[in-house]
């Protein structure tokens, strides 16, 4: 994966832009990962399905399914832009209520083929407040740094703060905050590159929840007389 992904070492987002998509990954996973830890074991799958629009012009539309089971996250996605081209993203988040903390993994493949893998941990640091950091490690071999602060404002919203290193040492700040009401949904994202230029994603999505049913244990053969 080309640098362009972050902006082509901080570029305005002349190509397709991933880490808006990394960075909803990580917020979505880590709040699925603490909530309701009480019903942890319970089955919940969240699909989501919406559009996106950026401050440079661009556009598309995006959807994903979340599965929380037995304290584990599992999250797979896609995004189209208005050319057509479609990108892929999927991430794991297992967590530890012993230790209160979680580690996460994933990975997400662009329009044009390029790749960028991700691991890391995050940790709920009290309620409504979770920190995590990572590596992030592109197709050409360079590795950059993540870390931010994901804390819930009130019933449904979340106001992420974080920051990406880059393998050159530059630094982008973002801002995502989320918010989910009534199962509809929105996001706005904003990037501040180190030059100071600044990038906004808004995105709109509707969310539905659906409880797994226990699965029916098979009916016993009927035995011949």
């Amino acid at each position: 994966m080309d640098t362009n992904i972050i902006h082509k070492e901080i570029a305005p987002m002349k190509a397709e832009p991933l880490f808006p998509f990394l960075a909803a990954t990580i917020l979505a996973g880590s709040i699925l990962a603490f909530a309701n830890p009480a019903h942890a074991a319970d089955e919940t799958e969240v699909t989501r399905k919406g559009t996106y629009t950026t401050s440079n012009g661009g556009s598309g539309t995006a959807s994903s399914t979340t599965t929380r089971s037995n304290g584990t996250v599992n999250r797979q996605g896609s995004w189209t832009n208005a050319a057509g081209g479609t990108g892929t993203w999927q991430s794991q988040r297992a967590w530890n209520p012993s230790t209160q903390t979680a580690t996460v993994n994933g990975s997400a493949t662009r329009p044009n083929g390029t790749t960028a893998n991700w691991q890391g941990t995050a940790t709920r640091t009290a309620p409504g407040s979770i920190t995590d950091k990572g590596t992030i490690t592109l197709s050409n071999g360079k590795t950059m740094t993540y870390s931010g602060t994901d804390t819930k404002e009130a019933p449904g919203t979340w106001d992420r703060q974080g920051v990406i290193t880059t393998a050159s040492g530059k630094t982008i700040d973002r801002n995502v905050v989320t918010s989910v009401s009534g199962g509809q949904g929105t996001r706005t994202a904003t990037t501040t590159l180190a030059d100071g230029k600044t990038v906004t994603r808004t995105s709109s999505f509707t969310q539905s929840t659906a409880s797994a049913a226990p699965a029916t244990p098979p009916t016993p053969a009927t035995q011949a007389p």
